[in-house]
């Protein structure tokens, strides 16, 4: 086991090193567990397949951005790289949303896909606490880094949702290219209005495929109706709808140490001969948000064009069904919106 430090671990001192280079070249050693979510990981996972180690990894953001690249070296060296972890906590989704790809055409994939986002939001909601409050919560208890603007902008379900939509749909997506807007902008006023009006915020990612397009971003929708909506704290959720098999959701545990249960999916999934289906035979355009026309909850920080509005609530405003160019108008004078679903 490879650690910073050997003092005060729980672990007997000879199964401990300080040096990687002692696991890769133990022949005795053939998989690799990676979870230290840190910049090396990238160099740490090329060099154990380069070494001809089966590895598994929680690390989201070294398979949305070198997952090809990493894929097609395991199978260079005749090795298994294994990702269950790093999309959705405890949920099997990778494992399920690839055996269905076999024989299904998915066509939408939907979710909460961050467990410190909804922590924090359903805290606001059921809680009456402030954004400090509830994200100081989600730290005390775990589920929040020290530094969560990866979380609040968006980014880590960026990664997450990218991840799922180049298995579903068998195609490269542009990381780049897929639209976030996040909640760092949230306030108690504004989760209060919402609740008021009957709703629940819950920051959200999605991808469809439309023709030769895959539309991908992350945004905050309000919820009132959805299956989505009554999945609360650091509970994510998935779901999905292919061609055979309708709708699918799956519901776990998105945060904290119940993801080791992904970890060990992979490694009993390795011991029992596991074999990669990963195929890239599409070649779709990323576009990066939805072009659906949708009412929007908004704070506007300019003052809006009012034949675009629907309804005026003093210092928020629900717009009319707006397209993705009409509601472009006026993005740059919303201080916060949220879409309504």
């Amino acid at each position: 086991m490879l650690v910073r430090n050997k003092a005060n671990k729980s672990f007997a001192l000879d199964v401990l090193t300080l040096d990687y280079e002692e696991i890769l070249n133990d022949e005795e050693v053939e998989i690799i567990i990676e979870m230290m979510g840190a910049r090396v990981s990238y160099d740490y996972i090329k060099q154990a397949l380069n070494h001809h180690k089966n590895v598994i990894t929680a690390n989201k953001e070294v398979i949305a951005n070198h997952f090809r690249e990493l894929e097609e070296l395991a199978q260079e060296n005749n090795v298994k790289l294994l990702y269950e972890a790093s999309v959705g906590g405890s949920i099997p989704i990778i494992s399920a949303l690839s055996d269905t790809t076999m024989v299904n055409e998915i066509t939408t994939i939907k979710g909460i896909l961050n467990g410190t986002c909804n922590y924090i939001l359903t805290n606001m909601h059921k809680n009456k606490m402030t954004f400090n409050e509830a994200l100081a919560k989600a730290q005390e208890q775990g589920f929040a880094e020290a530094d969560p603007s990866a979380d609040l902008k968006g980014l880590d379900m960026v990664r997450k949702i990218k991840i799922l939509s180049e298995i579903a749909y068998k195609s490269e997506i542009d990381l780049n290219k897929i639209y976030s807007y996040g909640i760092e902008n949230i306030n108690k006023e504004i989760v209060d209005v919402i609740d008021l009006l009957g709703y629940s915020l819950k920051l959200m990612c999605y991808s469809r495929l439309d023709g030769e397009n895959i539309y991908i971003g992350v945004e905050p929708f309000m919820l009132n109706r959805d299956d989505l909506c009554n999945v609360n704290y650091e509970f994510n959720v998935i779901e999905y709808v292919g061609s055979n098999c309708d709708k699918q959701i799956m519901v776990g545990k998105g945060a904290g140490i119940k993801t080791a249960n992904s970890i060990l999916i992979d490694l009993k999934k390795l011991i029992n001969g596991y074999k990669s289906n990963y195929k890239i035979v599409n070649n779709y355009k990323t576009i990066g948000g939805d072009f659906s026309c949708f009412k929007y909850f908004v704070k506007p920080c300019e003052e809006l064009d009012m034949d675009l509005i629907d309804i005026n609530l003093g210092d928020f405003y629900i717009t009319k069904k707006l397209n993705y160019e009409e509601f472009k108008t006026i993005q740059n004078k919303i201080a916060f919106y949220a879409k309504i679903n």
